[in-house]
């Protein structure tokens, strides 16, 4: 029995099937579904039209539908699922992790091999079949140059790598490139940085998988606020930068006194600072001031 059939026919849904389903119009409304596993109002305007936009029906007279099959509640302002539905939910988010945990390595893969354009086509199918363009773990859509910048950080010669050997400047650059690739950010467990990294830049109150991670860290934003600034000094409509950055327990005294403040482009402090003493290096970065014309 087709969906169509399913949905205008009055017959029951199968929940399971759908949340196996390869068609996206099916699965997407258990994607929908698994927004309400903590009780939660209803998404937002701009939200609930791009959800209409692959739902078979509307996003409003889905959720009736979902709540006519009984696998959706309302209590006040808050909608969540009921117990019938956890099962296909579940099923629905494992299914998400394994599509997770295939993908990732494919993208290293093509990163390894220096290929960022393939890379991120990877990224672009991945996130195609999600319901709304986009998972929950990944960053913004990609720009135009985005494979350019991450292709960089593989070729990237900078005083943060100073006194590392060749063997862990080039991991950290791997790991780097494939955050900035994902435009996430994430520390890996100790078991999946090399031991030779972890003796590289262990510091006291910092561990090596930490340290990685903020090391990789620094990398890709030193990439991005130098394409800041490139664009940004080559273009008319903006005359200023702003620092902007955390200010908190892990900020140096050499951070500290520029956030915040707008500086004309060509005077603009170099990120990071020569003298960054935070453990956690440099977390500063380069925001385009737009002018305001009456």
């Amino acid at each position: 029995m087709s969906l169509l059939k399913k949905l205008f026919g009055g017959a029951s849904l199968d929940g399971m099937a759908l949340a196996t389903s390869t068609e996206k119009a099916e699965y997407a409304q258990i994607a929908l579904l698994a927004d309400f596993v903590q009780p939660r109002p209803l998404h937002d305007a701009g939200t609930q039209q791009r959800w209409s936009r692959t739902l078979p029906r509307s996003y409003t007279e889905t959720l009736a539908l979902l709540q006519k099959q009984g696998w959706l509640s309302q209590r006040g302002a808050e909608w969540q699922i009921t117990a019938s539905a956890r099962p296909f939910v579940a099923r629905y988010e494992e299914r998400l992790a394994q599509e997770k945990a295939a993908v990732r390595p494919r993208v290293r893969k093509a990163l390894a091999a220096r290929d960022t354009s393939e890379a991120l086509e990877i990224r672009r199918a991945y996130e195609a079949r999600q319901p709304l363009g986009k998972a929950l773990w990944t960053g913004e859509e990609p720009q135009l140059s985005h494979s350019a910048l991450t292709r960089r950080i593989l070729f990237l010669t900078h005083p943060l790598l100073d006194g590392l050997s060749k063997e862990v400047a080039d991991w950290l650059k791997l790991y780097a490139a494939e955050q900035h690739l994902w435009g996430a950010y994430w520390q890996l467990p100790d078991s999946e940085v090399p031991p030779a990294v972890q003796e590289a830049l262990a510091r006291p109150g910092l561990d090596g998988a930490e340290a990685a991670y903020w090391r990789a860290y620094q990398l890709a934003l030193y990439v991005e606020n130098q394409e800041t600034w490139q664009r940004c000094k080559g273009g008319d409509h903006v005359r200023r930068l702003a620092i902007v950055g955390p200010d908190d327990d892990y900020t140096c005294a050499q951070c500290r006194p520029i956030l915040g403040k707008q500086f004309l482009v060509a005077r603009a402090p170099e990120l990071p600072p020569a003298g960054c003493t935070s453990i956690r290096g440099c977390r500063c970065r380069y925001e385009p001031v737009l002018e305001s014309y009456e």
